[in-house]
């Protein structure tokens, strides 16, 4: 999977028995082992909330749920207190339920309007989705969602060193990456770019380039991806199997 497993400060031994106790037994591991890949793509974000806490055990948003599982332990679950690390946790899984709750971008809407970073994050989620269903290299499922979530953090943070929200993503390029003995097990090379849609890339030239189509034919001057603000080469490895 392209996204390693998380180190112990993540999902600690404590935080873990909480999760755990507060599952049924068939749903512990694949649960526990979710969660710490997803804390562990945003780790070092700055992960920026906009609203309280969940504080709904029932709600129908799976991370709002599994806020409550860690916050509130229940019989037979450790009470804390909470270490540094544990507090960062919740609070990045506070941030991840705003990103699956955030209503999607309206494609109408201005994109120079800045926006809350949980809705930007879920929009490069759904961007890249798409990318990846158009790629020639085909992916598992949780491959893809695992790549995903790696791939939009780190448009996010390189967007923000550079001043702007990114609303437009593209694959440039995808390289199949063959195994190699006792190191991985194969994996992916992507290139990808990334702009705010109120200041797209220049667009190419007819007379510049024989080979777009006619500059009289608007369809002819694409835009040229490659002088797109954000450039990205990302590599993903599927680690050896335990």
């Amino acid at each position: 999977m392209p996204v390693a497993t998380s180190p112990p400060a993540i999902l600690t031994p404590l935080l873990r028995h909480r999760l755990e106790t507060s599952l049924p037994a068939d749903q512990r591991e694949v649960t526990c082992n979710a969660l710490s890949n997803l804390l562990y793509s945003v780790w070092n974000a700055r992960a920026v909330t906009e609203t309280p806490p969940p504080a709904d055990r029932t709600s129908r948003w799976p991370m709002a749920q599994i806020y409550q599982r860690l916050a509130v332990p229940v019989a037979g679950s450790p009470f804390g207190p909470l270490s540094a690390d544990e507090h960062r946790t919740l609070q990045l899984v506070h941030y991840l339920h705003e990103v699956e709750a955030a209503l999607p971008l309206d494609p109408g809407t201005d994109p120079a309007i800045q926006r809350p970073q949980s809705q930007i994050h879920a929009h490069l989620l759904h961007e890249l989705r798409r990318e990846f269903s158009l790629l020639p290299v085909p992916v598992t499922l949780t491959w893809r969602e695992l790549a995903v979530s790696d791939i939009a953090v780190k448009l996010l943070a390189k967007a923000e060193r550079l001043g702007f929200q990114p609303t437009e993503v593209r694959a440039l390029g995808a390289q199949q990456l063959d195994a190699v003995a006792g190191v991985h097990r194969g994996g992916m090379k992507l290139t990808l770019v990334a702009w705010n849609g109120a200041a797209p890339p220049e667009r190419s030239h007819a007379a510049a380039n024989p080979n777009v189509w006619d500059p009289g034919n608007p369809l002819g001057n694409e835009l040229d991806l490659l002088l797109a603000p954000l450039q990205m080469d990302w590599t993903g490895l599927t680690p050896l199997a335990r």
